[in-house]
């Protein structure tokens, strides 16, 4: 076997076990997401902001968490990389969420709006991310976000998908590098 096979079977079972260790991690039952019409958006809401924390980051989101849902929401993230803000009117939190994941210097084309379920299939709250041009080096979609139900509680799961960041935090080894 060359050694290119050997170190593609060591990746292989890396990325299985990286995998393996963050399904442990976010045990519970994972809750989904769908498509939403801002438009339909109404009352009032808690909104946190994610991210934003210097000019080049890619890492920013919006929650609007309704007050009346049953469970208590927390970020798998250091408490100084969010801000929450509570009792919100829909219209004045969606500009703000808007504006908001548009920050920093990296064009962003479009936001995605998706509420998010509850296990019952009610509504917990919505999730606005930003969306880049394709042509960006984190492609349009770079955040990979998660949310998981255990014990009453819902944890927000954030980070860059594993290509973005290979992408932007691995040295550069060249062309036909070993």
């Amino acid at each position: 076997m060359s050694r290119h096979r050997y170190a593609l079977a060591a990746a292989l079972v890396i990325v299985v076990l990286v995998v393996s260790v963050l399904q442990g991690c976010v045990a519970g039952i994972q809750l989904q997401t769908q498509t939403a019409d801002p438009q339909s958006i109404a009352r009032t809401y808690d909104l946190i902001l994610y991210g934003c924390r210097y000019p080049h980051d890619y890492e920013h989101a919006a929650f609007l968490i309704s007050p009346e849902t049953k469970y208590a929401i927390s970020l798998f993230v250091p408490d100084t990389s969010y801000k929450a803000k509570k009792g919100l009117q829909a219209e004045n939190t969606l500009s703000e969420a808007d504006a908001f994941v548009r920050c920093g210097v990296h064009t962003v084309t479009e936001t995605r709006v998706h509420r998010i379920l509850d296990d019952s299939g009610g509504t917990i709250g919505y999730e606005i991310l930003p969306r880049y041009p394709a042509t960006d080096e984190s492609g349009s979609d770079p955040l990979l976000v998660s949310y998981s139900l255990k014990e009453g509680k819902v944890t927000v799961y954030i980070r860059l998908s594993p290509d973005v960041e290979r992408k932007l935090y691995m040295p550069n080894t060249g062309a036909g590098g070993n």
